[in-house]
């Protein structure tokens, strides 16, 4: 699972389509079941080595 830190995330869109799950969204699109999820990303993608380290 890859998690998106909301602070750093630009809304360019680029990780859509690499996303095989197709479960990444614009924070306003986010499935009402599904909006949990954006807590989980922020405090993972904290916790979680990124492409930028």
């Amino acid at each position: 699972m890859v998690y998106i830190d909301p602070d750093e995330c630009i809304d360019c869109g680029a990780c859509v389509p690499e996303c095989p799950a197709e479960a990444i969204f614009y924070k306003d699109d986010v499935p009402e079941a599904w909006k949990g999820f954006i807590a989980l990303g922020a405090t993972k993608s904290k916790e979680c080595p990124s492409a930028h380290d």
